[in-house]
């Protein structure tokens, strides 16, 4: 299950798969559960992503590229007039709030 937390929305994905280990793979999701790091082998399989998300930092990178396209889109409407932009001034007129 992936958790996305959007403006206090929380959107749940929950990812279902068979997974088939032979050799080395295989033994080390049997060590960690024998060894008691890992209860099950979905348990064994999530402390291996986890660790590659440690190791990686795989979710701030996607973060970033995404943060990136992000800027480029809301650059591209301002630059078009779809977004709005305000001044200083303007922004603490229209919304009250005193920002100076």
């Amino acid at each position: 299950m992936v958790y996305i937390v959007v403006s206090m929305l929380i959107i749940v994905i929950e990812m279902n798969m068979n997974v088939k280990l032979l050799g080395i793979p295989e033994q080390i999701m049997a060590c960690a559960i024998k060894s008691g790091l890992a209860k099950t082998k979905t348990d064994a399989l999530r402390l291996g992503l986890l660790e590659l998300e440690n190791k990686y930092n795989l979710l701030e990178r996607y973060e970033d590229e995404q943060d990136v396209v992000d800027a480029k889109k809301i650059l591209a409407d301002m630059k078009s007039g779809k977004e709005k932009v305000y001044s200083l001034k303007e922004f603490e007129k229209e919304t009250g709030l005193k920002i100076s």
